[in-house]
């Protein structure tokens, strides 16, 4: 007779046989990087991104020599798609030749080249559309839940988590009114939960099973609870219409609508909940808000239950009832009411008198002063850009000299110094649109704007051609595409990776091919025609040769900066500690990677300026203003070091050319 144990280890390898592949992969991936990415600060800055970066592009390099990669046949829209931000790549790394930093270039060349190596790998993996968008929008939805839900627990009770101050510290003591950690940007987490709504909607009224839909149902006021206590205006945008584009086109929209009004209502209380409770709110650490709380964390958990039970009604009401014959509104209908109310809203609004409000909220957006770091309920209802529209004016009139080329990638503050009209240290356009044409130029929008285009067509397309449960799932991640795009347009989203990370893989997901269906309903193995054609076209050899000579090629745009970021930390760590022969050997490693670069350059100076070496130091110092002419910091240290060496006249003359370059610094008013 055969043993129990002998059964259960014959058992294991059917088990592993029934391991659903795609959905693994999927779930490590776009889940797996999301919740890392979120966790780590959003990803933002050069060692994060970079470290992700080597990793994806390791993995393409060894899947395509191995002949693993590419898994699937791409379809024509894939390979457009691909080709669109890989030219975008393409375009910065050109682009730096002529930039105004070759450094900043390069860091910026390195970020993009990470987003291909997120966009390339899980094209490859996707083999079935709807498949791939099911798993993408489970996966990623559960991670931004992940995320809000520590985001919370960190204001609720902060001593858990003690890194959720630094962003508080580093900005100053108002930042500390805004929620912002994991990511250390509340315009930042709020966008995330923007994108994340749609998602998580989208599950909580198309998981197969009830359980999954109440538990997806609960966490959407959680969700809402975020976003309010970052208190951007721009996250609560990007949310409404992420929930207006995903109720516009889902299927059976009135068991959506029902969810959607639950959520509402449950999101309500618990904001009413947190703005009664003014120490919790503001981010404070007293007793008081230990004790508020601890009050909150119990109206999360009754409400959030409460939700979930109301959307076990739904769900069973939407699965064994049946709509009223007086709701059923067939399509044609729809269209026309659809009409009727847009007529309505806009004659509504001619009669409101909103042409003259538009231009009185336009004067306003325009007024760059308003309280940045403001954590009241009132920021919702102000019109304020806070300098946006400055930093857009200024980005705009660079273009007039060179509108096609730009002036180098992740060159904006040099742009905006010499310029400026308000004070502030400001480093990117907040427009990733705006900065990508005052960069890169125009045709490195036109590349960028083309990929988003292409991506949120084909995702429609997907919503188009699909049914019931899949099209929901569809539409959310529609949803959560627009979302980015219009956080995009009015904050520096596209440098916070878990953002444009989330948004790609997403993009992957509705570029994957559809498989041909068998007969009798039965799946086949094999792509759709188009797919074939395509694949069988650029499959092979030369296909995978091409995978690698790209990944070689990004592993080395992406390594070299960042092993010269991490040999500059590495000097200026040693320097601090007064080590000053240690930091010397860093800075000259540092320099002998990027020869061009002007932060290796400027650090050397410094090091060299400690060891009193000045003749070596003004080498250095040179080289740094030749790289970065227009970068005021290099122009203030080359005078002091002149200064230093007896050179008045040189001293005296950098110095005006620092000034110059930014005028508004405190340090020149004196």
């Amino acid at each position: 007779m055969e043993s129990v144990a002998t059964r259960s280890a014959a058992s294991w390898p059917r088990a592993l046989w029934r391991v659903d592949g795609l959905a693994l992969a999927t779930w490590a991936l776009a889940g797996g990087l999301v919740l890392y990415l979120g966790l780590d600060g959003g990803g933002y800055g050069v060692v994060v991104s970079s470290q992700v970066g080597l990793v994806l592009w390791w993995i393409v390099l060894v899947g395509a020599a191995w002949k693993v990669l590419p898994a699937a046949r791409l379809t024509r829209v894939a390979w457009g798609g691909l080709a669109l931000f890989g030219g975008f790549v393409a375009w910065t790394a050109l682009a730096s030749t002529w930039s105004l930093s070759s450094g900043r270039s390069l860091q910026d060349l390195s970020l993009v080249a990470s987003y291909l190596g997120v966009l390339l790998l899980a094209v490859a993996i996707h083999r079935d559309r709807d498949r791939a968008v099911r798993h993408s929008v489970n996966a990623i939805g559960t991670a931004i839940i992940v995320l809000a839900a520590l985001a919370i627990i960190s204001r609720i009770a902060p001593t858990a988590f003690p890194a959720s101050h630094v962003t508080g510290a580093f900005l100053g003591s108002g930042a500390q009114g805004r929620l912002s950690w994991p990511l250390n940007y509340w315009n930042g987490l709020a966008a995330l939960v923007a994108l994340g709504l749609p998602l998580v909607l989208s599950i909580a009224t198309s998981a197969r099973t009830l359980r999954m839909q109440a538990i997806a149902a609960a966490s959407l006021p959680l969700l809402a609870l975020c976003a309010y206590l970052t208190f951007s205006r721009g996250g609560a945008i990007a949310s409404g219409v992420a929930l207006l584009a995903f109720l516009a086109l889902a299927p059976d929209r009135f068991p959506k609508l029902a969810t959607a009004l639950l959520a509402s209502a449950g999101s309500a209380v618990l904001i009413a909940g947190a703005a009664h409770r003014s120490a919790l709110e503001h981010g404070l650490t007293s007793h008081a808000a230990s004790a508020q709380g601890r009050q909150l964390l119990v109206a999360i958990v009754l409400v959030c239950g409460a939700v979930a039970l109301a959307q076990v009604g739904v769900g069973l009401a939407t699965r064994h009832g049946t709509l009223p014959r007086i709701m059923r509104i067939p399509r044609r209908g729809a269209r026309a009411l659809l009409a009727v109310g847009i007529a309505v809203v806009l004659v509504a609004a001619l009669a409101a008198g909103a042409p003259s409000q538009l231009s009185r909220d336009w004067k306003n957006f325009k007024n760059p002063l308003g309280s940045v770091y403001a954590g009241q309920p009132s920021r919702f209802v102000s019109l304020s850009g806070e300098g946006r529209y400055q930093y857009w004016k200024v980005a705009m009139k660079s273009t007039d000299s060179h509108l096609l080329t730009g002036s180098g990638p992740g060159t904006f503050q040099l742009l905006w110094l010499p310029r400026a009209t308000v004070p502030g240290y400001v480093v990117n356009a907040h427009s990733l649109y705006v900065e990508t044409l005052a960069e890169v130029g125009l045709v490195g929008l036109i590349l960028l704007v083309g990929f988003f285009v292409l991506v949120l067509g084909a995702a429609v397309r997907a919503v188009m051609r699909s049914e019931h449960e899949a099209r929901a799932r569809a539409a959310g991640a529609t949803a959560a595409l627009l979302a980015f795009m219009v956080s995009a347009a009015a904050d520096w989203v596209w440098q916070l990776p878990v953002l444009p990370a989330a948004f790609l893989l997403l993009a992957a997901a509705v570029l994957a091919p559809v498989p041909r269906r068998a007969l009798h309903g039965a799946p086949a193995r094999t792509a759709s025609p188009e797919g074939s054609r395509i694949g069988a076209r650029y499959g092979g050899l030369p296909l995978r040769l091409g995978l690698v000579a790209t990944a070689l090629a990004c592993v080395v745009a992406i390594g070299i900066p960042l092993a010269a970021a991490s040999d500059v930390s590495k000097s200026q760590a040693a320097a601090s500690a007064g080590n000053a022969s240690s930091a010397l050997v860093d800075a000259r490693s540092a320099a002998r990677l990027e020869p061009g670069a002007a932060s290796p350059q400027l650090q050397l100076a410094l090091v060299l300026e400690l060891q009193h070496d000045y003749p070596a130091a003004l080498v250095a110092a040179r080289r740094a203003t030749r790289d970065e002419s227009q970068n005021w910091s290099d122009w203030l240290v080359l005078s002091r070091i002149e200064a230093e060496s007896g050179h008045v006249k040189a001293s005296v003359v950098a110095y005006h050319r620092a000034r110059s370059l930014n005028p508004r610094s405190s340090l020149f008013q004196q």
